[in-house]
């Protein structure tokens, strides 16, 4: 597993990621011990799969997978707590709380109720991680793929890789899936950093409201950012008295300090995948993080975009486009290294040509727009790159 964090020397997302790295680990030797499984299945005969014994080898991969997955999952919840201690030590050294500090110090029941507040959104996310790992398929994913490699064998198709092409090629694609009880299924990476995501922004939102109570703030700033999603770019960095922005959050017409009106919205601030939270403000002490001009110029610079495949996008439409990219890099990566695994060159080659697809169309994109392509993100672990003729 990854090194321990430090709450005093990393960022939030920096920590968000050192998380997920260890599922990302467990996940590449998840989809490794798999191929590998199909590859020694495709070198027996017809006459020599003895199901008993691959029955053996089987239980012997899914206890140690699952070993690791939950070695995987506690090292996770003991690094949960340094994330949201970040969150706190953000909160409490925001400038909006500095002046009122001044004059009103936090009592320590109030410390002590933010404390409690990040222990118990910390369990809670702690449990959920829990759940997910409890209820993700390692044995029917495993199962699955290794029956129908048998039966290509046991068949006597001559041409087995190209058999288990696809079966390889989803195994890698896919990884290792959260299976909920209405069937549907999704990547346990994905589910656990949406999880943890909306933790860390749970508590950042209420922590900052404990903030604001105890210091009798009367209004809320809503954070602000570049590329912001086109419902909230109107909104970001405004003032809102409390009234104002419950109505905001109801789905009702509302107005800001300065007296702008606005159309209601129907995707409240910090729900439904959206990155702002409303920090407490002060209408006596507070200074607005942004002044109207940079938020002007932040809309100025996203309707501005590029024009792709003859379309125009905004900047925030191009980075959301980037972001797909980046996922469909990362699975086809992963499915490279089944088929490296599965000794699969033909579908190592096959993946090899869609990687330098999409990473060019990346990098297009990235270019037109004016935005910096992330490399980290289209890392994974264990794939090395193949060269085609």
């Amino acid at each position: 597993m990854r090194d321990e964090l430090n709450a005093q020397t990393i960022t939030l997302s920096q920590a968000i990621e050192k998380v997920m790295s260890n599922f990302e680990e467990i996940n590449a030797y998840f989809i490794s011990k798999i191929a590998e499984q199909i590859k020694k299945i495709g070198e027996l005969k017809p006459t020599d799969v003895n199901r008993i014994i691959l029955m053996t080898e089987w239980g012997a991969d899914i206890n140690d997978i699952n070993r690791r997955l939950a070695d995987a999952t506690q090292t996770s919840i003991q690094q949960l707590m340094v994330v949201y201690q970040k969150v706190l030590d953000d909160t409490y050294s925001d400038p909006r709380f500095a002046q009122a500090l001044q004059h009103t110090q936090l009592t320590p029941r109030d410390v002590a109720r933010l404390n409690q507040y990040a222990q118990a959104q910390s369990r809670q996310t702690a449990e959920q991680i829990v759940n997910l790992s409890n209820t993700t398929a390692v044995q029917q994913q495993y199962r699955d793929a290794v029956d129908k490699a048998v039966l290509a064998v046991s068949s006597g198709l001559t041409d087995y890789k190209s058999a288990t092409r696809d079966i390889i090629h989803n195994l890698g694609y896919n990884g290792m899936q959260v299976q909920y009880e209405s069937g549907y299924h999704r990547r346990l990476d994905t589910a656990l950093r949406q999880n943890i995501v909306d933790g860390t922004n749970q508590l950042a939102q209420q922590a900052s409201d404990m903030m604001g109570e105890a210091l009798g703030y009367d209004a809320y700033e809503i954070s602000a950012h570049a590329m912001s999603a086109p419902d909230h770019e109107p909104v970001q960095g405004r003032v809102f008295l409390k009234a104002e922005f419950e109505k905001l959050q109801s789905g009702l017409a509302f107005t800001d300090i300065d007296g702008r009106q606005y159309e209601p919205i129907k995707r409240p601030i910090g729900e439904w995948n959206c990155k702002h939270f409303a920090m407490s403000f002060s209408t006596q002490y507070s200074k607005r993080k942004w002044t109207n001009e940079q938020l002007d110029d932040f809309a100025k610079q996203n309707e501005e975009g590029c024009d792709i495949d003859g379309k125009h996008y905004t900047k925030y439409g191009a980075s959301q486009l980037m972001r797909e990219l980046e996922t469909e890099i990362r699975r086809e990566k992963d499915a490279a290294v089944a088929a490296q695994k599965a000794g699969d060159d033909t579908l190592r080659k096959q993946c090899q040509e869609r990687i330098n697809a999409l990473t060019a169309k990346y990098h297009s994109i990235a270019k037109q727009a004016g935005l910096r392509p992330k490399p980290d993100r289209l890392r994974v672990e264990g794939f090395r790159a193949v060269k085609l003729n």
